[in-house]
């Protein structure tokens, strides 16, 4: 990568309640093939071992700092918070559930200093259960300048694939009243005065399978209706309608598999089923993260 190991890379993940899984985000941070990064892990108020955890990493590697005040603010507040920390040139977003490929900050970094333009980028990524198997891949089609159109009506990328300029998250703060859906929010925000890219190779372990609960997803929905109604003039009332109506179905949908303990079916819907040779290939990146 030659000049681009002399671009500092700040990395934000906040944590809460994540035992389970923090080790093994960390340890794909400090795996990457791309050395030149700070990380901040944040705890927002965790009563489990998640603190004592990162302290831990943080005794053994001076790149890495942790924050704690005691509270439980929220998320957006916290990615707030890891954005104006962040002092490199580019900023990666993370989730203390999953991994990077080691190649991610080599690629993204390499991508965002050629294509100076580019505010943000996002990735494909591979999906695992929680005991770290994949189940799935989500290479989604390269595509660059998203309308807001293209951001209302598809998910143009998965919020911790991303990484971008660290100067465009500092003035495009995430809405704090946002508990969750703040990331769908800020895309449509600001993708008309921004400039978004995604690329097709998957760059992220993905955990689908620790994300969904019905209670999860209802609000997701309540917020999303918000979004809506927020934005019903730049996007149209008959968008807002159809919009709504569709996450309404949505959740309708999910609901019903929910009474069944059949809800893995639209999670496995949203990847394609991967080849054997490149899940093999996959699993075993994974496993030398761990």
């Amino acid at each position: 990568m030659g000049s681009n190991n002399q671009k500092l890379v700040s990395i934000g993940i906040p944590f809460f309640n994540s035992e389970m899984f923090l080790a093994n985000a960390i340890n794909s941070v400090i795996n990457q093939t791309y050395i030149h990064w700070e990380l901040f892990l944040i705890d927002d108020g965790s009563n489990d071992k998640s603190l004592e955890i990162a302290k831990e990493f943080e005794i053994g590697d001076t790149r890495i700092k942790v924050l704690s005040d005691g509270k439980n603010l929220g998320l957006p507040a916290r990615l707030n918070q890891l954005s104006q920390l962040a002092s490199g040139k580019y900023y990666a977003r993370m989730d203390a559930d999953d991994m990077m490929h080691p190649e991610r900050l080599a690629i993204q970094v390499n991508y965002l200093i050629e294509n100076n333009e580019v505010d943000l980028l996002g990735t494909g990524l591979i999906a695992i259960d929680n005991k770290n198997n994949i189940t799935g891949i989500r290479k989604g089609t390269f595509m660059k300048n998203f309308t807001l159109q293209q951001v209302l009506t598809t998910t143009w990328c998965v919020h911790p694939t991303i990484t971008g300029k660290s100067e465009w998250f500092k003035n495009n703060p995430y809405d704090e009243r946002m508990k969750r859906a703040q990331d769908y929010e800020l895309w449509m925000r600001t993708v008309e005065q921004s400039n978004f890219v995604r690329l097709e190779r998957p760059l992220l372990f993905y955990r689908e399978a620790s994300t969904p609960s019905l209670i999860k997803y209802f609000k997701s929905t309540q917020y999303s209706l918000k979004i809506f109604q927020k934005n019903r003039k730049k996007i149209g009332n008959l968008n807002m309608i159809k919009m709504s109506l569709i996450k309404i179905i949505k959740l309708s949908i999910y609901f019903l598999l929910s009474l069944f303990n059949a809800t893995d079916k639209l999670i496995q819907r949203r990847s394609v089923t991967i080849l054997e040779r490149d899940k093999r290939s996959y699993q075993s990146i994974l496993d030398k993260i761990k």
